[in-house]
């Protein structure tokens, strides 16, 4: 990994200085939403005592006599700053994000062992700073498609939550990774140095295992996120 990012490091050095003098910059906000936040969100507790081997993608259990409710992957809301040096066909792009579960990622399960209902909850939130670089194209000086892959910094926190009758059981996992990222974007300008934007992002990577009390996890930074904003041009 680490050699990957010095070899990226590289690669964006040469073509920022051999390119910088006719460069275009530019500047985008995005607001979005990601379907799916924190991969499984599995945790040791879950699986020594409720029996509950992958997370989210496990925890939902049927039976007769139990008022159950399904327990469905967190949506997240996500908040995207960027900064990108265009040259010619080839762009390059810094940038901050953050993301917090809003919706799902809670509801009532089973617990076999005593034949009683269990309150569910799981939530994460996030803070991620990707560099990227990519081939981008215009058409007709009114529209940009921007293709790109690279490397971010993410840093967040996983919790959990189960409780019951006779369970009161919470975690919170805090690490960081450096996962891969790729994206897509495309503009429509609405004026010379203004575009819309609509773009794709995707992550994957996770951090290590994190203790807490006597529980542990991963923080999973892996999903897709939908995006849709302003760009505006500097020198356009």
């Amino acid at each position: 990994m680490i050699k990957f990012i010095k070899l990226l490091a590289m690669l964006l050095t040469f073509l920022v200085s051999s390119q910088l003098y006719s460069a275009e910059l530019a500047s985008s906000l995005r607001i979005g939403y990601s379907p799916e936040v924190g991969g499984s969100m599995h945790s040791g507790w879950q699986l020594e005592n409720l029996g509950v081997e992958d997370g989210i993608y496990d925890i939902n259990r049927s039976a007769p006599g139990f008022e159950l409710s399904t327990v469905e992957s967190p949506v997240g809301l996500n908040v995207a700053f960027d900064f990108k040096v265009i040259m010619d066909k080839i762009y390059l792009k810094a940038g901050a994000g953050y993301n917090r579960t809003i919706a799902r990622g809670k509801g009532t399960t089973l617990d076999f062992s005593v034949s009683e209902e269990v309150n569910v909850e799981y939530k994460q939130w996030s803070f991620h700073f990707p560099l990227t670089f990519g081939a981008t194209l215009l058409f007709w000086n009114e529209a940009r498609i921007s293709l790109g892959c690279g490397i971010a910094f993410a840093y967040g926190n996983y919790s959990n939550s189960f409780k019951s009758d006779t369970l009161d059981h919470s975690g919170s996992f805090s690490s960081y990774a450096f996962p891969l990222v790729a994206e897509l974007s495309g503009e429509a300008f609405i004026s010379s140095n203004t575009s819309i934007i609509c773009s794709f992002d995707y992550f994957y990577g996770k951090s290590k295992v994190v203790k807490d009390k006597s529980d542990y996890g991963r923080v999973d930074f892996s999903g897709m996120t939908f995006s849709i904003g302003f760009v505006r041009y500097f020198n356009r």
